[in-house]
């Protein structure tokens, strides 16, 4: 008696602690790859305080006269009477079918899920616009299903639903040869599984959903306009160059994040969970933070954007190692130098901190450069020697000339305007020579906003774009182009991104998208935007010619289109 009683007590203690999930969610399944949401219902709070609605929206992307107009606002009309409750989240979600490219068959499921408020609606709604896709019942839900395309509700959820399926061949890993070698692609399945994937969603236990994962119970709990899910495992499974051990390494490994309009800035931020094994090796191998000084020096006052990071190079003959593949690295790395070389040795070189800048945008500036913009890279050195045996390797293949105590390019090479310079403290690339020499001498300075380099201190990565700069440099085209770029300068800011260090259990990001009005609700200036672009199209749009004649002989049944 007693045991029973304590067991009652326990369930109960751990189920009111449970946290709280919508009910879309049970849905959707436990390996999804993406889910992303969107706070339906904070949203219009937002637009109807910054008295926009839908139907202005309309009128802003269309014509008042345009049929277009017309039919967007029946649509919308016929939507909010649909049965669908507009002020409950909507999901979608990407699942990977098959394996993903590695195997071949990159195909995948793409669902949107939604509360409903009245069934009844629903299929009468459905029937209106779905008219040769007779509605059909199952036991729990109705459904209609049109080509490859699904959808199906009961009193609580609807789902709509898309199979594709794609089998391209793909490659294999062979672990003894430590080669790949490609499948043959298959036949496309015409088969279409919708049906039994509908089921399955409709009909999902909670253990086996999204909802079952306590780091995206968490993600729910955040209050935002919007959030993104990411199965890293699912993710990596769809890239084309299958490794050992892979999906092991980054199984149990997360992305949740949010994103939220306030006043002046859209802002997100993210929290990135690794598995076990990816975590003990982040953990072996803890790196330092961003070294600002790499853009403070950088001898420039015209900065259009910058990235920094700061890693321990070590880290990557970890996961090498853990894939199974350090032999291959260190196979071909031996096969360039000529001698037993391992990838260890060579990551010895970089000290870890890396640098990219941008500056001086200027689309008319008639210099003979490949880009209308400075760009350099610098990566700072740690191990002189390492470098030297690199160095002198490459120097012997004629790749590189050795200047007194730097190497560059050669001259052939430095033709196409880019131009290398390395010495025993830094490896500079970039395509400007006289910007690289004065970026080596140390003697610049860069003029930089102090708020944003001082939101960088003590972070792993930083990321800036300075879209005010970036725009005032582009020069005056048609007319109504120049409208669009008018209005962007005076909606877009500047953006600024970092990321910070591992704490055991992830690691996390910021991100800031920050408007030219601070006291608008970004989501309203993002709106504005749209309205004069949206004009801009339309305008385009009724300046194209009308008659297109398509040339029906033209050679291996491409057809070709001319005015």
């Amino acid at each position: 008696m007693r045991l029973t009683l304590l067991i009652i007590l326990i369930t109960g203690v751990l189920a009111s602690c449970k946290k709280k999930v919508p009910k879309q969610t049970r849905h959707i399944p436990r390996e999804a790859t993406i889910v992303a949401a969107i706070n339906t219902k904070s949203l219009q709070k937002k637009l109807i305080k910054s008295q926009v609605t839908i139907e202005n929206l309309l009128k802003n992307l269309t014509s008042d006269h345009d049929s277009a107009f017309d039919k967007g606002k029946k649509e919308w009309e016929d939507l909010r009477n649909s049965g669908i409750d507009l002020d409950e989240d909507m999901y979608f979600a990407f699942e990977q079918k098959g394996g993903g490219m590695a195997t071949g068959q990159a195909s995948g499921v793409f669902s949107v899920i939604a509360s409903v408020d009245d069934a009844s609606k629903i299929e009468a709604y459905v029937k209106k616009k779905r008219p040769t896709a007779p509605v059909q019942k199952e036991k729990d839900f109705s459904y209609a299903v049109e080509g490859n395309n699904m959808i199906a509700w009961n009193k609580e959820v609807i789902i709509g639903m898309s199979y594709q399926k794609s089998y391209t061949g793909g490659m294999e890993y062979d672990s003894t040869t430590q080669t790949y070698k490609f499948n043959k692609p298959n036949d496309v399945n015409a088969i279409n599984d919708l049906k039994t994937e509908m089921t399955a969603y409709m009909n999902r236990k909670e253990e086996t959903s999204v909802t079952a994962l306590p780091e995206f119970r968490d993600l729910m709990q955040e209050k935002s306009d919007a959030s993104v899910w990411v199965n890293s495992a699912g993710s990596v499974a769809d890239m084309p160059l299958p490794l050992p051990k892979l999906k092991e390494l980054f199984e149990n490994s997360y992305t949740a994040a949010t994103i939220n309009f306030e006043d002046g800035k859209i802002v997100g931020s993210s929290k990135s969970y690794t598995s076990k094994p990816l975590s003990d090796i982040m953990e072996k191998y803890s790196g330092s933070t961003v070294n600002l000084s790499l853009v403070e020096t950088y001898p420039s006052s015209n900065i259009d954007g910058f990235m920094v990071l700061a890693f321990n190079p070590e880290i990557i003959t970890g996961i090498v190692n853990y894939l199974e593949v350090g032999g291959m690295a260190d196979s071909y790395l031996t096969q360039f130098m000529g001698s037993n070389y391992t990838l260890k040795e060579f990551l010895k070189i970089f000290k870890g901190d890396f640098a990219f800048i941008a500056s001086d945008f200027n689309p008319n500036s008639g210099e003979q450069s490949m880009l209308p913009i400075k760009g350099l890279f610098n990566a700072t050195v740690a191990d002189k020697a390492q470098l030297t045996k690199v160095l002198d390797k490459l120097a012997a293949q004629q790749l590189v000339v050795k200047r007194g105590n730097e190497y560059v390019l050669n001259p052939a090479m430095s033709k196409t305007g880019f131009y290398v310079s390395i010495d025993d403290k830094n490896i500079l690339a970039g395509n400007d020579s006289l910007l690289i020499a004065q970026y080596r001498a140390g003697t610049g300075k860069a003029v930089v906003n102090k708020e944003v380099m001082d939101d960088f201190k003590d972070k792993t990565s930083a990321v800036y774009v300075d879209a005010t700069k970036i725009m005032s440099a582009i020069p005056a085209g048609s007319q109504d182009l120049d409208s669009v770029l008018l209005s962007a300068k005076q909606t877009f800011k500047d953006m600024k991104a970092y990321g910070t260090k591992f704490n055991g259990k992830f690691t996390e990001g910021h991100y800031e998208f920050r408007m030219v009005n601070e006291k608008e609700n970004s989501l309203t200036s993002l709106i504005q935007f749209m309205a004069v672009a949206g004009e801009t199209v339309k305008k385009r749009q009724a300046a194209m010619p009308r008659d297109i004649m398509i040339d029906s002989t033209a050679p291996n049944a491409i057809d070709t289109v001319t005015n």
